[in-house]
């Protein structure tokens, strides 16, 4: 979607947007705003993050690249989660109005941020990743029935992604309304129904936005060029999904300096604790 310049002067969406937008995540499994960061920002955030990106990658270079650590296997993709520091934490990031305006419509104002992390697709990609979703049946096999929305994920391309710089691939307009039990990994293989089924790319310009919930199926794609391919991923839950302790690490001077809204989004972190350094591990509560 493209938005009026209205909206993006006014940093509100018009509740026929608003609408429109949830529904589209509703039925459809995302939405996409073009360009509604400012390219200066996301320049900023580019040059920051290959600050933290190439001497990460020189020097865990065997652990990145090992097949066997499921970051790579012949994809070049690897996770890096972010310090929570500027220029990352920045309120456009992690507390856009259109992205929260949505946000609140689909899973309620008392949602919560539990992830911040970044997906970077890396030149000299051989494979495309598996096709998954990011959310795993919460019943295993025996639930029958679809679950209403309890993740978004929010994805901030850094870079223009295009159709030779490894864009996500994704199967939108069902693949997240399934049964819950299609979600569990002893289930019918999606690959094979993949093959079968309407499939995209998320090109977009760099600034823009998409919203998606996470259940849609997806998978990332080789990288062709010669540079890499990041975008920063928030993930906001519903409350009743939301872990009841945190695994972002804030520190408490930072926390004090946030919006009220993002600081209640964040309520459920680690507060008060250093930074976390740059890592491809999970950080555990």
């Amino acid at each position: 979607m493209r938005l009026s310049q209205e909206e993006l002067a006014s940093g509100q969406l018009l509740p026929e947007t608003l609408e429109l937008a949830a529904n589209l995540v509703r039925v459809n499994g995302f939405v996409t705003f073009e360009e509604i960061i400012p390219r200066a920002v996301i320049d900023k955030l580019y040059d920051a993050y290959i600050d933290i990106l190439e001497p990460y990658l020189a020097e865990h270079h065997e652990e990145v690249y090992n097949p066997k650590n499921g970051f790579n296997d012949g994809t070049n993709h690897i996770r890096l989660y972010l310090p929570f520091e500027k220029p990352f934490v920045d309120e456009q990031i992690l507390a856009h109005p259109f992205v929260l305006s949505v946000v609140d419509q689909v899973l309620g104002d008392d949602c919560a941020i539990r992830y911040f992390a970044t997906n970077t697709s890396l030149p000299g990609g051989r494979n495309a990743q598996p096709v998954h979703s990011d959310m795993h049946s919460m019943f295993g096999l025996r639930y029958g029935a679809n679950l209403p929305i309890s993740n978004l994920i929010v994805n901030v391309p850094l870079v223009d992604t295009t159709e030779n710089n490894g864009p996500m691939e994704y199967w939108p307009g069902g693949t997240h309304l399934q049964p819950d039990y299609m979600y569990d990994r002893k289930s019918f293989p999606k690959a094979k129904l993949a093959e079968h089924m309407t499939v995209l790319k998320a090109t977009m310009p760099a600034g823009s936005i998409m919203i998606r919930d996470d259940r849609m199926w997806h998978r990332g794609t080789p990288n062709k060029s010669d540079k890499p391919r990041p975008n920063i991923a928030v993930i906001y839950s519903a409350p009743t999904t939301n872990p009841s302790k945190g695994t972002i690490p804030i520190p408490q001077e930072t926390f004090d300096g946030l919006s009220p809204r993002l600081q209640k989004l964040l309520r459920f972190e680690k507060i008060g604790h250093p930074a976390l350094k740059p890592t491809h591990y999970e950080v555990k509560p």
